[in-house]
């Protein structure tokens, strides 16, 4: 089984980083899972955000989401079952090999 790391996203101006990050991590065989929570999830919103969908599992904070004003604007590639708790967050950290925060 591949190794797996875990991504948490908490800032809105990182998303070169967690890209190049997914890539790399795909590149070298390993399984990557994206948690955007916080001011993260407005990244959410990029035209390029959906690449992300071809390197790693994509969750989003369905409370930060709707915080920040996003309830009912959609997100291509992702469904209902991608907004989650932070309970997903911390299952991310004790399952993940590796875990990171941007």
């Amino acid at each position: 089984m591949a190794q797996r790391l875990g991504i948490c996203v908490t800032t809105k101006n990182s998303f070169n980083h967690v890209i190049g990050i997914a890539q790399a991590a795909k590149n070298a065989g390993k399984n990557a899972e994206i948690f955007f929570t916080g001011e993260g999830v407005h990244q959410s919103q990029l035209k390029e955000f959906t690449r992300l969908l071809e390197y790693a599992e994509v969750a989003i904070c369905e409370v930060s989401y709707i915080s920040f004003g996003y309830k009912g604007i959609e997100i291509p590639g992702l469904g209902d079952k991608d907004f989650m708790t932070q309970a997903r967050n911390a299952e991310m950290v004790e399952e993940c090999d590796r875990y990171i925060v941007l």
